[in-house]
């Protein structure tokens, strides 16, 4: 009984890898899309995101910002943190107890972008949970450290956004509206502070395909005839160089890799695919003067390191003399950071300290 049992289940695992999923990969939509962005998995349950505190989060406020998306052709409400650097928690500390005045808060905190001289960092989370996930929040907090501004946000179909089915085009406009919408505030300085855009696994491709784009994105999403500028740089956390590659090196490709329909049925779908392409190793050759940082750890076993490096390779191989740096910065696997732990490098307040005042 037992052996006919141990049989039927390794029957079933067989059946599973040949033929059912190969079936979802090449022909349904729904099933690559919700593999891809993940916004099902609402990790941590039961969020206070009106309060980031409740997060652990110091000296942060909660907004959103409403607009009508043409992606979609629908109401779009984007939720938003904004955290500040931590010089300016401690001017401001008394802002944040109970019962404050929000809209006072706000207009406190708004001022604080507008006349800052401190950088300020957008940050692009990568597939499932929300902005409010624990590697994240570590995140958070080493830029607050830093003494960074942090602006982090949920695209639509996460979080408290309005729940519509992503696809590539509609998380790089909810991208292009934030930082729009930071634009808009810091135009008024006389003395822009300087931005920042950190991208993190899915978040590469989305801040890769917003940048990469942001001239055309300009004009026909926002409408304007002077585009928007480019950031003073753009850090890039654990990236693939397309969505392609991405899944044809993946360590579970393992176990189909040796189907002789391998490439037909599970590549080949992510290669023209307008819906969920993010080719950054196209993207990023498009703007040679932006500078960019890429930290990859070894140990990654989610984005292997292969493809990061495959990405930094193409964006070397387009740019000339002149043009803006791009560095590759290796974490070795005994340190075992793999693909969310990063924040925790003990080198990385030296190599971000240094990559922002280089660019700022």
């Amino acid at each position: 009984m037992a052996l006919v049992l141990g049989a039927s289940i390794t029957a079933g695992i067989f059946v599973v890898h040949v033929v059912i999923a190969p079936l979802l990969f090449k022909y349904s939509k729904t099933f690559r899309r919700n593999l891809i962005f993940l916004n099902i998995a609402k990790w941590p349950l039961n969020v206070d995101y009106d309060d980031p505190s409740a997060s652990g989060i110091e000296g942060g406020r909660n907004f959103n910002i409403e607009y009508h998306s043409k992606v979609d052709n629908c109401k779009i409400k984007i939720g938003v943190w904004h955290i500040l650097p931590k010089s300016l928690y401690e001017k401001h500390k008394g802002s944040f107890e109970p019962n404050v005045d929000k809209e006072n808060l706000s207009a406190t905190l708004d001022a604080e972008l507008l006349n800052s001289k401190l950088p300020i960092m957008i940050y692009c989370h990568g597939n499932s949970n929300t902005r409010a996930a624990a590697h994240r929040v570590v995140l958070y907090k080493f830029f607050q450290k830093m003494d960074f501004h942090t602006i982090a946000f949920d695209y639509r179909g996460y979080a408290d956004s309005t729940n519509v089915l992503p696809t590539e085009d509609g998380v790089v406009e909810d991208s292009l509206i934030v930082y729009d919408w930071l634009n808009t505030i810091i135009s008024k300085a006389d003395t822009k502070p300087p931005v920042f855009v950190w991208g993190h696994s899915l978040g590469t491709g989305i801040s890769s395909h917003l940048l990469g784009n942001l001239q055309r994105l300009s004009r026909d999403i926002l409408g304007r005839s002077d585009p928007l500028p480019l950031p003073k740089g753009l850090i890039l956390e654990a990236p693939f160089n397309n969505l392609a590659d991405e899944v044809k090196y993946h360590p579970l490709a393992k176990l189909v890799r040796w189907l002789p329909y391998f490439e037909n049925s599970f590549v080949s779908p992510f290669l023209s695919a307008p819906e969920h392409e993010f080719k950054s190793d196209l993207h990023l050759t498009q703007i040679p003067d932006l500078p960019i940082l890429i930290l990859h750890s070894r140990d990654d076993v989610i984005v292997p390191h292969y493809v990061g490096k495959k990405l930094y390779e193409a964006i070397v191989q387009s740019r000339q003399a002149g043009h803006a740096p791009v560095t590759l910065h290796s974490y070795p696997k005994q340190e075992g950071l793999g693909h969310k732990d990063i924040a925790k490098a003990q080198d990385l307040p030296q190599v971000i300290g240094e990559f922002v005042k280089s660019h700022r």
